[in-house]
């Protein structure tokens, strides 16, 4: 199976989210695609990271069985982990090219307790003005999250992504200081204090591994 080009991924997402705006679900990008989208070149993005905004009271395997109704371009595959409940969605780019979507959920709750963005927060950067995106502050926090669970997990797949995590949060870190990035922005506010409060304890962490970040933190207030 051939690798989709970052064009290819985003023409993925961007079927993924015109089909949702049809239903009334807001939602944006976030993940390698989102970072992409901000200027992060170290990779090119492979798949697609969607954040569920509003559910309207679908859970994640109902969100992808509308991709699928709506476009036979999308179809599911089981998961490889026989302990797993849910099934794989996929975007079929080419008889040979295929992208894999995520679909995900916000909320303490959630595995990844992702925080919920407000319509009036998400971001639109050029030149991929129709791919709403996750605010760059709140992105750069949630790779960081995904570096400390890597980290401290236990399974082998996990411990091989932390590399590759430390590259994106470098190449992010100076991307957020570059715009001129802060916490207590009117950007940022939006936030709520439970996600702030474990991103704290999560750059402090950072700053203990990697001490050269810490005036990155403390450019953007953290």
């Amino acid at each position: 199976m051939i690798i989709p080009t970052p064009k290819q991924v985003r023409k993925a997402a961007r079927t993924a989210i015109n089909i949702f705006n049809e239903y009334g679900i807001n939602c944006c990008l976030f993940g390698s695609l989102a970072c992409h989208i901000y200027g992060m070149r170290n990779r090119d993005p492979h798949d697609v990271d969607l954040i569920i905004l509003n559910n309207r009271g679908n859970g994640p395997e109902s969100l992808k069985q509308i991709l699928v109704d709506e476009d036979d371009n999308f179809f599911l595959v089981d998961s490889q982990n026989p302990d797993a409940t849910y099934q794989v969605l996929w975007y079929r780019i080419s008889s040979d090219v295929r992208c894999k979507v995520d679909i995900l959920t916000t909320g303490q709750s959630t595995s990844l307790n992702i925080p919920r963005v407000p319509n009036n927060r998400i971001q639109y950067i050029h030149p991929h003005k129709d791919l709403p995106v996750m605010p760059l502050l709140a992105l750069l926090l949630l790779k960081l999250q995904g570096w400390v669970d890597h980290r401290h997990s236990l399974k082998n797949y996990q411990q091989a992504k932390v590399q590759q995590d430390v590259t994106d949060i470098r190449e992010m870190l100076r991307i957020a200081v570059e715009e001129e990035a802060n916490i207590d922005d009117w950007d940022s506010k939006w936030m709520p204090r439970w996600f702030v409060n474990q991103m704290i304890d999560r750059v402090d962490e950072h700053i203990r591994k990697f001490p050269g970040s810490q005036s990155y933190w403390e450019s953007l207030g953290l």
